[in-house]
């Protein structure tokens, strides 16, 4: 980093980039290292054209400044920041590409990112390619502080843009609009938060729901075991929850009665827990984008945490739990906006989220129409925590999907298990009836 290139930038890291940053820094001084990154892959037609991939690449990196820039510990750290940044002009990127060799098992690719890909390090990412004899598919690995959920499904689409754009020698192509940059959304975020005072009403709301919490935010409802080493990785897995036929007639349900898909599947959530523990409030954590207004094009990590609670018994009908559902959603995406570590240092209380549901509708992100042609696929790096439990709902034009991770012991994999199923089996219930089936018994 001693490159005359590098110019010091006085924009400071998000709240969760140095959280991140600042969490793998102390991993490292105690002999631990714990991978985070995001990883899209998908395929295009024909075989590689490596000057133009080059190129592409570089065009890439010069529309997203964060992808240019670099955090580091700061020699004179300040009460406002432990972070350095690091910032390199347009154009002052060079790609070097290498043979890697073959891959028999996709294990050996995540290892190579487990490697290569670190918030500690620059570049935060990594572009592989597998060359077939008609088509290529290329692997990409970000790291999470620069990128999240929505720019990782942005990716394969942009790229492909600016791939057929340097084979075409059209530097520029007319499709993709001028990207904002996140580093000057993470300043003004930064200046934002540090104005808060305990006494701002999103704080207010915040520890309200913390207090009810029992002062830590919620556990998942049902109680899993740890695993007996707690550096176990995590087990993981991906279902297929409606298809796309029943997935738009959930949604003309849920909008019939006054709420939408997220809400309804939040209901049928928290009448699983509520079926499995009795317990009347269905309380989790959900992750909300931050970019005001609508989503520009942009790579960052644009997403704050929120509290969700809502009320749940057994005697309700889907369309009063439903109706607590869209309640409880109520102003999240304004509470999102405050960083959590900014809240757990007003409420002077460190927050951890133990449970997260995440809901993503990608149906509008450019080529989602295509992914299928294009073998669009996500992944993201294996996790050690022996108690989060993460639940990412993603909605495309083929259906209602999840990816979801939890702590690796034989309980918690039954326990996850059923837990979905019978999620599952409640939303088929109201695609084919409009109700839960429960309902006639009352």
């Amino acid at each position: 980093m001693s490159d005359a290139r590098w110019v010091r930038d006085r924009r400071r890291a998000s709240c969760i980039q140095e959280a991140s940053i600042m969490g793998a820094l102390e991993e490292q001084q105690q002999g631990r290292a714990s991978a985070s990154w995001l990883s899209c892959t998908f395929t295009m037609p024909a075989a590689l054209d490596q000057a133009a991939f080059s190129k592409a690449l570089c065009h890439w990196a010069d529309r997203h400044e964060t992808l240019r820039s670099h955090l580091r510990l700061s020699a004179t750290p300040t009460a406002h920041t432990h972070l350095e940044r690091l910032t390199l002009e347009t154009a002052a990127i060079k790609v070097d590409a290498s043979f890697i060799g073959h891959f028999s098992k996709t294990s050996d690719l995540e290892q190579l990112f487990n490697d290569s890909v670190s918030p500690l390090n620059w570049p935060g990412y990594l572009f592989t390619t597998i060359q077939h004899a008609k088509a290529t598919t290329v692997c990409v690995a970000v790291d999470h502080t620069l990128i999240d959920g929505y720019s990782l499904f942005e990716l394969p689409a942009e790229f492909s843009l600016l791939y057929h754009a340097a084979i075409s020698a059209d530097n520029t192509p007319r499709t993709l609009p001028p990207a904002a940059s996140y580093l000057d959304f993470a300043e003004a975020e930064r200046c934002a938060s540090e104005a808060l005072t305990a006494d701002h009403e999103g704080i207010i709301r915040w520890k309200h729901f913390v207090d009810e919490s029992g002062g830590h935010l919620p556990p998942f409802p049902i109680p899993l075991d740890r695993p007996e080493n707690p550096l176990t990785a995590q087990h993981s897995g991906h279902i297929t929850v409606m298809n796309k036929n029943d997935a738009n007639a959930f949604s003309r349900i849920c909008r019939s009665a006054g709420g939408d898909t997220f809400s309804g599947l939040l209901a049928c959530l928290a009448k699983s827990a509520h079926d499995k523990t009795g317990q009347c409030e269905f309380r989790t954590m959900i992750p909300c984008q931050t970019q005001s207004g609508s989503r520009q094009p942009s790579m960052g990590w644009y997403v704050g945490m929120s509290p969700f609670a809502c009320r749940i018994d057994g005697s309700s009908p889907f369309s009063a739990a439903l109706a607590h559902a869209v309640t409880g959603l109520k102003g999240i995406k304004t509470l999102a906006q405050i960083p959590i570590t900014r809240v757990a240092d007003l409420i002077n209380q460190p927050l951890r989220d133990p449970f997260m549901i995440s809901y993503m509708d990608m149906r509008r992100t450019p080529g989602s129409r295509h992914w299928s042609e294009w073998q669009v696929a996500t992944s993201y790096c294996t996790s050690v925590d022996p108690e989060e439990v993460c639940l990412w709902f993603i909605r495309t034009h083929d259906g209602l999907f999840l990816n979801y991770r939890h702590p690796a012991s034989e309980q918690a994999s039954h326990v996850i298990s059923q837990y979905l199923a019978q999620t599952r089996k409640l939303l088929a219930t109201v695609v084919s009836t409009g109700c839960w089936l429960d309902e006639g018994k009352q």
